[in-house]
């Protein structure tokens, strides 16, 4: 406790020195810290925009469904899915379970066709399940309403349809025969990315199973969690129930390897910036300790020659150290939350859309306690050896030739 109160009196005997690192410390954390934060964000915002974006934390298949081709996968349906649901639906964490029966075709407007990649699904359960997907035209189809369409901006901008227009889907079956069945557009949806923007399609799921002809079956059952952190836990009962009615099933990031690539890129460009921050700022925080020091040679002489110990020189200088960086930690840590708190107040920073995708998106800070526990022991540290390695060299010399010292 003794070196600690000299290590403050002697902060506050040198103010000018003392304000210098502590600067150097507060903006460099600060830094660090923000940086960190946005990355965390952008990680965030993929992950649950592609979990909200339809796809779900977990989807169950047929035991096999997933090995096989597009073309091969209609003969893999889970029959009397419902009975499925209602056991998956009891796994503690489950939110809800939608039901998708998926199908490849023509949507066809006027004699403008593309192909479309659609599903047939519960209304209200696909409604939760595009929380983070945007209705640019129209209204959601409504429960009783069973030949409505739901439709990608990009697939209704290529067919040249608005809603309340009558489009027809065209669809083969098992055995090789054309099905046709005529919707009326509802409504068009937005979403992140472009290649399903551009081929989405949503029917109500008793429609799609008259439509292929698999009555009271499904392809695939998406499971929501209440919350994202539960996934790890649930995965053992998942896998039971799974192993039990003979089916398989996929995490999100399995289903969509696109978020590994981007999650990879975007932590590693920002890793980049992290590391020339910290390196700015260690030889920062070297380069005003060491001067610091060596201009108090004379001062450590003079101790020593009344009769301080090497030993207790070591330990005063490590306590400036120490509190100069964790005092200035503090300090960068009040001021990340404060420019964090008012960039997501105002509503965050407005940036351009990344590769492959549609839509631009505001920029947010997620502050992460563990960084600035990680970042302020680094800190620490290097303060602390920045301020004993020149005191160690103030030892080594002579009381004499530090009392000389110019």
């Amino acid at each position: 406790m003794l070196f600690v109160t000299m290590g403050i009196r002697n902060l506050i005997k040198h103010k000018r020195k003392t304000m210098l690192t502590l600067l150097t410390v507060l903006i460099g954390f600060a830094c660090l810290l923000l940086s960190r934060g946005y990355v965390h964000y952008c990680l965030w915002g993929l992950r649950e925009s592609i979990i909200n974006g339809g796809i779900g934390h977990y989807q169950v298949f047929k035991k096999g469904y997933c090995s096989l081709s597009n073309e091969n996968r209609h003969d893999l349906v889970i029959s009397d899915y419902r009975k499925v649901l209602k056991s998956l639906s009891l796994i503690p964490g489950v939110d809800f379970i939608a039901p998708r029966l998926s199908f490849e075709g023509l949507l066809t407007h006027n004699g403008q066709s593309a192909t479309v990649c659609g599903y047939g699904g519960w209304n209200a359960e696909e409604k939760k399940l595009l929380a983070f997907s945007s209705l640019d035209k129209g209204r959601f189809p409504r429960k009783n309403e069973q030949f409505s369409l739901l439709a990608g901006t990009g697939l209704a901008s290529m067919v040249k349809a608005q809603p309340d227009d009558t489009v027809t889907v065209t669809v083969a079956l098992r055995e090789g025969a054309i099905n046709a069945m005529d919707f009326t557009l509802s409504g068009c949806m937005g979403n992140q990315l472009e290649e399903l923007e551009n081929t989405f399609t949503c029917i109500p799921l008793e429609t799609a199973q008259i439509m292929l002809d698999v009555p009271e079956s499904v392809d695939s059952l998406i499971l929501m969690l209440s919350d994202s952190s539960l996934s790890p836990g649930i995965e053992k009962d998942l896998a039971a129930c799974c192993e039990r009615y003979g089916l398989e099933w996929r995490r999100w990031d399995e289903l969509v390897p696109y978020y590994g690539g981007a999650s990879a890129f975007y932590s590693s460009s920002m890793d980049v910036a992290g590391i020339v921050i910290l390196v700015i700022v260690v030889f920062a925080i070297l380069n005003t300790m060491l001067m610091s020091v060596f201009e108090r040679m004379r001062e450590l002489g003079t101790m020593r020659a009344l009769g301080t110990r090497g030993g207790q020189v070591l330990c005063i200088l490590g306590s400036e150290g120490f509190l100069l960086a964790l005092f200035g930690c503090v300090a960068g840590f009040i001021l990340a939350i404060i420019i964090a708190t008012i960039i997501n107040a105002v509503g965050g920073i407005p940036l351009p859309p990344p590769p492959g995708n549609t839509r631009s998106y505001r920029g947010m800070i997620q502050l992460q306690m563990m960084d600035a526990l990680y970042y302020a022991v680094f800190f620490v540290a290097v303060a602390v050896g920045a301020s004993l390695y020149p005191a160690v060299k103030a030892i080594r010399c002579s009381i004499a030739d530090t009392l000389r010292w110019m």
